[in-house]
């Protein structure tokens, strides 16, 4: 097993005065985008090789090459002697006992659709997915089980507050694994655990996975008030407000009586989202309260916000069992129903607390 030091608080830290012997599992990443190569960087601190698939072939290309993606987070050193790199996705799979899914959430639903439930039997799944599947509405987990018939047993998330630009830079990064599993959950941190990442455990994937999707949504609504021109005092407020809104959604949907909130894996990841200037959600928001259109601000960004399907999926959802979240419910008409941006947004803020 894998040496690694574990401090007070069950956190798995890489050694540093020793180098780490590799793992011998046989992992594959899923996705080719700046989050999947951060992902592929760390993963290369504790693993052996590393099978990696990537849709477009420039990225093949360049990794092989000059071991950078010449499209996402370029500045992330790739072995490519570590890493084997294929546009097959069958290929990168096939040998794999752990396949990590790192792929938009909007694209997730084609990517993976030359797969069948064979592909993946006896595979544990790592979801690092910070969406939800726009296409049925289901968090990650859950369509995986209903597609492929994975057992939730199989199926961890790895999460926290973690940008990919800090992940190539090598800053302290901490990241929680989550699985119904312990056992699974523990492989998980460990298989994360380095220099500069710290890992924690969580046996409340499903609440993660949820709140992970919220944040999306509460970081679109940042930007929103950013792009109007509020400050630093009332965006305190705004996210204390969503927090709470996030906190009494997740416990409606998946009551845990040991979920704490305040834990980075929820609090931390929420805050990361709304305030760093590295997160699409808050740049896709300031853009929309500067005038934008969504479809403008999409076409401007040329890369994946996940709050803005977010908005709808949990709208949709909210439609079945209707549970009040004002803040989200704003969003929504705000993107979907082009209701007017400032009035609405200054509408829900006189319910702020």
């Amino acid at each position: 097993m894998i040496e690694d030091e574990i401090d007070k608080r069950g956190n798995h830290t890489a050694p540093l005065r020793r180098k780490k012997p590799k793992f011998g599992y046989r992992v594959a990443v899923i996705g080719g985008g700046s989050w999947a190569t951060a992902i592929v960087k760390i993963l290369s601190s504790n693993l052996k090789h590393i099978h990696w698939w990537v849709r477009e072939p420039e990225i093949e290309e360049g990794v092989n090459n000059y071991g950078h993606n010449p499209l996402f987070l370029s500045s992330a050193q790739i072995d490519a002697r570590q890493v084997k790199i294929t546009t097959n996705i069958k290929r990168a799979i096939a040998k794999a006992d752990y396949v990590v899914i790192v792929t938009p959430s909007a694209f997730l639903f084609k990517t993976l659709e030359p797969l069948s439930k064979a592909h993946f039997r006896k595979k544990k799944i790592i979801s690092a997915v910070k969406g939800i599947i726009p296409e049925t509405n289901q968090l990650i987990t859950d369509f995986l089980k209903e597609r492929f018939d994975i057992p939730l047993q199989n199926m961890s998330l790895i999460s926290g507050p973690s940008h990919a630009e800090e992940i190539a830079q090598e800053r302290i990064t901490f990241l929680t694994a989550a699985s119904p599993n312990q056992e699974l959950a523990d492989v998980v941190a460990k298989l994360f655990a380095n220099r500069y990442v710290r890992t924690s455990v969580s046996l409340d994937m499903m609440g993660i996975e949820l709140a992970v999707v919220l944040k999306n949504i509460y970081a679109l609504g940042a930007g929103i008030y950013s792009g109007l021109g509020l400050g630093d005092n009332f965006m305190a407020a705004y996210i204390a407000n969503s927090v709470q809104e996030m906190k009494r959604f997740v416990n409606h949907r998946y009551p845990d009586p040991n979920r704490v909130i305040s834990e980075s894996v929820y609090l931390g990841d929420l805050l990361v989202t709304c305030y760093s200037q590295h997160s699409r959600n808050r740049t896709f928001g300031k853009m929309i309260g500067q005038g934008f259109t969504p479809r403008s601000a999409q076409l401007e960004m040329k890369m994946i916000a996940e709050g803005f399907y977010a908005s709808r999926c949990i709208h949709e959802i909210n439609q079945l069992n209707p549970f009040s979240m004002p803040i989200v419910e704003t969003i929504y008409g705000i993107l979907y129903e082009s209701n007017p941006v400032s009035s609405e947004m200054n509408r829900i803020a006189e319910h702020f607390v």
